[in-house]
């Protein structure tokens, strides 16, 4: 979290705690001040076991490689995609699922040459989830089947070609091809063996 200060008439900077009896504080971007109140720390079963549940979120999702954090990111709606996945990550554990992650897909180019000037870009209802560029010959991303339908689409230039529509994300190592002969673009992608 970002330190906050807010300046008052006279030039000063207020940060954090002022005294014992005020802070400055920022809700959605509104800087304020507000009266101290000391946190409660209820020691219940239940506040304990959530506690724990929020912990190992946490600690969940900072295993996540960096593709699966960058898809959490790009569906989370005006909040972070950290807060997208700990929700989820409670919310399964207390009714008793197992917790989502995103499923990594590899792509390679079929040739294994790069497309130049070739993207592959994967939208989720029409909002960019992932965009590769093809120049690197391979490349990773990751998704999760709640979230499905997606949409594979190729780009060369300008023009785009839609390639797939996956209603349902593979969990097996089976290859999944992604051509475009309108833009003489072939991927092969995959997800990892179980």
């Amino acid at each position: 979290m970002e330190n906050m200060r807010i300046r008052n008439i006279f030039g000063n900077r207020y940060n954090g705690a002022l005294g014992k009896d005020m802070i400055a504080a920022s809700w959605k971007g509104h800087d304020y001040i507000k009266r101290y109140a000391a946190p409660s720390n209820p020691r219940s079963e239940q506040q304990t076991k959530h506690r724990a549940i929020f912990s190992q979120a946490v600690q969940a999702w900072k295993k996540l490689t960096s593709r699966q954090q960058e898809f959490y990111n790009k569906i989370a709606d005006g909040m972070s995609g950290f807060n997208v996945f700990v929700g989820r990550y409670v919310t399964a554990v207390r009714n008793s699922y197992e917790p989502e992650n995103p499923i990594p897909m590899s792509w390679t180019t079929a040739d294994g040459n790069p497309v130049i000037d070739g993207w592959l870009i994967v939208r989720q209802h029409s909002k960019q989830i992932f965009v590769d560029r093809l120049s690197d010959c391979k490349g990773e991303i990751a998704l999760t089947p709640s979230d499905a339908p997606y949409e594979f689409v190729l780009k060369r230039g300008t023009k785009e070609d839609v390639v797939l529509k996956m209603e349902d994300v593979p969990t097996t190592g089976t290859p999944v091809p992604l051509e475009s002969t309108l833009l003489g673009i072939k991927l092969i992608a995959s997800m990892p063996d179980k």
